[in-house]
């Protein structure tokens, strides 16, 4: 009766074990938490590894035909890109500064962004006029339209510190 017992524990295993089963791989253990100011070796940091964004490209018009446009988004992204704000167009022959730009054409918001960004706003342009001068200039084509953006314009730079060097 042994051996009847004993050949068939052996048949048993002999089947179970021929049967192919997936090797089930040990579960991920969890890391251990690391202590407080310890860097782990091998880890470099996050500036190390993830490389710096270019700076954004210029924009293709220039800061000064963007203010004469009253263009504000690329009077925006020159100032991103870093332009300075209180350079004369030296393609002019007046030498106007972006601010002399932007009044000269009745631009009220790229002025006030300009002025917001800190621009000499008592600069003079070649002719000697400010910003104010320019606003001030009497101008007996211009249209009601033009005259209210002037005045309008004329009171921010007023309320920021300007003053005219000499007015007609």
């Amino acid at each position: 009766m042994m051996k009847k017992t004993f050949t068939l524990f052996a048949a048993i295993l002999a089947v179970g074990c021929s049967r192919e089963t997936a090797i089930q791989p040990p579960a991920a253990e969890a890391p251990a938490a690391e202590p407080v100011g310890v860097k782990p070796v091998g880890v470099k940091p996050v500036a190390e590894v993830i490389p710096p964004e270019p700076p954004p490209p210029s924009p293709a018009v220039s800061i000064w035909d963007a203010a004469r446009d009253g263009d504000i988004e690329a009077v925006r992204g020159q100032i991103e890109a870093g332009a300075n704000l209180d350079e004369a167009d030296a393609g002019d022959p007046l030498k106007p500064t972006p601010l002399h730009c932007a009044v000269a054409s009745g631009h009220k918001a790229v002025a006030e962004l300009l002025v917001a960004e800190g621009v000499a706003i008592n600069a003079k342009r070649a002719d000697g006029l400010t910003s104010l001068d320019i606003v001030l200039k009497a101008d007996p084509e211009a249209s009601d339209e033009m005259l209210s953006a002037r005045k309008a314009i004329a009171g921010v730079l007023v309320r920021n510190g300007a003053t005219a060097a000499k007015h007609k």
